[in-house]
């Protein structure tokens, strides 16, 4: 999950400097953002998955 965390905060780094530049590359910057968008996706899934599970073990207890 950090690993996930990490690449999402590179992504945005790299986004942010390219909207820094005189001229950003707009397809780079769809790019970056789309890529962004499926770890802040595969993130949340994994979130989920978690707090199903601890809640399933909480139950059982």
């Amino acid at each position: 999950m950090n690993a996930l965390r990490t690449r999402h905060g590179i992504l945005e780094a790299k986004i942010d400097a390219e909207h820094s530049r005189p001229r950003p590359d707009t397809i780079r910057v769809k790019i970056l953002k789309k890529m962004r968008l499926k770890l802040r996706d595969q993130i949340s899934r994994y979130e989920r998955i978690l707090v199903g599970s601890r809640r399933q073990m909480s139950s059982q207890s």
